[in-house]
């Protein structure tokens, strides 16, 4: 799994192709139950990356558990907006909540599990949705940022169609196009967040204590495209300060942005398999 995961995580300025253009897709149980389900969000390639062949491990692992998957699409696929910038959270919370009402889902119990720009997608659904419950963020982000890839900056998401606040990392700043040689964003995105003021961090945090589920992170103690490690960090920190109710947890990889492999992909599965699955009668 290891030699695939330059684009398993899509990360936020990888250079993996997106050849897909599928919305969606689906690998449901189908044995006469209701499963929970779990939706896969990939970064900030757009597509569906994670529907290629080569991503059949994943839904594969979580079928064994116990659960139905879906890898969803959220820009840049055939009936989704081409640009990543100020994307409907309603309307992406409205695909799953279709997706959740099949016969063979059990729509009370659905986790998003997202990579990347995908994590922070999951973080925000997971806050502002009470038909998703269970969130598992690969490669996070504790705030919103700027929509990626784009020219103009503006927010990555809107809701009740307005722009969430964000810190800014601009494409054209120093320290990304920079990156472009050294392979090294994260320290964009260090200094985007150093200049930002404590107002303007608490305005772009992400509510996760509002959600209503167990909360698993994951993150890479190098990461070279953003600091995954600190911000799950501060994801952590900040529900503690909440006194959130339910379990999170943090799990930090030795190595960089795509250090997610088969041994994650295992601890993830247990994780859902004990919380959601369990939860779920199952």
């Amino acid at each position: 799994m290891k030699k695939i995961m330059p684009c398993l995580l899509v990360g936020l300025l990888s250079a993996c192709s997106n050849q897909n253009t599928q919305d969606v897709k689906t690998h449901f149980i189908d044995d006469g139950q209701k499963h929970p389900l779990v939706i896969l969000l990939g970064g900030s390639d757009g597509g569906n990356t994670l529907a290629k062949p080569h991503w059949q491990p994943i839904f594969d692992r979580l079928n064994e558990a116990g659960m139905s998957v879906a890898s969803l699409g959220y820009f840049g696929t055939d009936n989704t907006p081409r640009s990543a910038a100020e994307l409907s959270l309603e309307e992406i919370e409205k695909r799953i909540s279709i997706l959740a009402n099949s016969d063979k889902i059990n729509n009370n119990c659905v986790a998003v599990f997202g990579f990347s720009k995908g994590a922070e997608l999951a973080l925000l659904l997971g806050s502002h949705f009470d038909s998703i419950n269970h969130v598992v963020a690969v490669m996070p982000s504790h705030v919103t940022w700027n929509a990626v890839k784009t020219v103009t900056e503006k927010s990555s998401w809107t809701l009740k169609d307005q722009p969430l606040a964000y810190i800014n990392a601009p494409l054209f700043s120093w320290q990304m196009q920079k990156g472009n040689v050294t392979g090294e964003f994260t320290p964009a995105f260090e200094q985007a967040s150093a200049k930002a003021t404590n107002l303007e961090i608490e305005q772009a945090r992400i509510p996760i204590d509002k959600n209503k589920g167990p909360v698993l992170l994951v993150s890479a103690k190098q990461d070279e495209i953003w600091p995954s490690y600190d911000m799950a960090n501060e994801v952590m920190k900040y529900l503690e300060k909440q006194e959130y109710g339910y379990t999170y947890e943090h799990i930090a990889l030795e190595g960089s942005h795509y250090g997610f492999d088969r041994q994650a992909l295992n601890q993830v599965s247990d994780f859902l398999k004990q919380h959601l699955v369990v939860s779920c009668g199952l």
